[in-house]
């Protein structure tokens, strides 16, 4: 295998802070006391553009659903539903129901 020379390297986005070499798929970390990061920067200033960062897939109705949950923590939501039993209220019921229905299957 021949070794790179620099203006053989092409760099793609991330969905994270790093940026993606194509060639090896090292992962480059943003940050300037690293040398690869430093190479990718003058690559960028040379007039080169790195490839788009994969789009994500839109999180579904259960992960959008399972981060409104946990909004509260599980000791929060026990509460919630003792104090519905003791109460005769229905504040956990309540606060489930309105996230099901902003959040729709």
């Amino acid at each position: 295998m021949k070794p790179f020379l620099q203006q053989d390297f092409h760099y793609k986005l991330t969905n994270t802070t790093s940026i993606s070499r194509i060639e090896d798929g090292a992962s480059i970390p943003a940050d300037p006391d690293n040398s690869d990061y430093a190479a990718y920067l003058k690559w960028v200033e040379e007039g080169n553009t790195p490839e788009a960062a994969d789009v994500l897939p839109a999180p579904t109705y259960k992960e959008l659903r399972a981060a409104e949950y946990n909004l509260k923590t599980t000791g929060e939501q026990f509460g919630m539903q003792y104090d519905d039993a003791k109460n005769s209220t229905t504040t956990w019921v309540d606060w489930q129901t309105e996230i099901k229905n902003r959040i729709p299957e």
